[in-house]
């Protein structure tokens, strides 16, 4: 199983790609991030996310996508258009008939370090351990971007056994 895992950004939308081998081992297929400048008009940048994303699920063929579920904001604003980038992220993958799954940040980092409340640079060494990466992905939003997809698959592998069972 291949996931798409997208960590949205207005100005940086990380992106890894994560498949789970026949064996069960983790592997990273892609990683990166989409850099955006804050010159450029939200709706323009909306737009490239949208393009780039389709471009990603076209190339890679992933069977599912995820991302992370919106969190407590302070500033209402930034949350807004996190929201929309967020929006674009599932109408990209809908576009391609794939499963969008969100993910909360305490789950993620669960399924990633097996602590919550782990920090960011905790959650980074780990997703370079489990995809046996020699060094911390870069930029920060694309290691979580991978360590989103990998709580994806982690997921589907824990309800797979559990509806294997009698």
């Amino acid at each position: 199983m291949r996931v798409l895992g997208i960590d949205c950004g207005t100005e940086c939308t990380g992106y890894g790609l994560v498949e789970l081998d026949g064996g069960g081992q983790l592997q990273s297929i892609d990683f990166g991030a989409i850099k955006l400048s804050r010159q450029i008009s939200l709706p323009v940048r909306l737009s490239t996310i949208f393009d780039q994303l389709c471009r990603l699920i076209r190339e890679h063929q992933p069977d599912a996508v995820a991302i992370e579920d919106v969190f407590y904001a302070v500033n209402v604003k930034s949350a807004l258009k996190l929201g929309q980038v967020r929006g674009v992220a599932m109408l990209a993958a809908a576009s391609h008939h794939l499963a969008v799954t969100e993910y909360a940040p305490l789950t993620i980092k669960s399924a990633v370090v097996g602590y919550g409340k782990a920090e960011k640079r905790q959650v980074q060494l780990m997703v370079a351990r489990l995809l046996h990466l020699e060094e911390i992905p870069e930029p920060a939003d694309a290691a979580d971007a991978l360590a989103i997809a990998i709580c994806d698959l982690h997921t589907h592998a824990t309800v797979s056994r559990q509806q294997a069972l009698p």
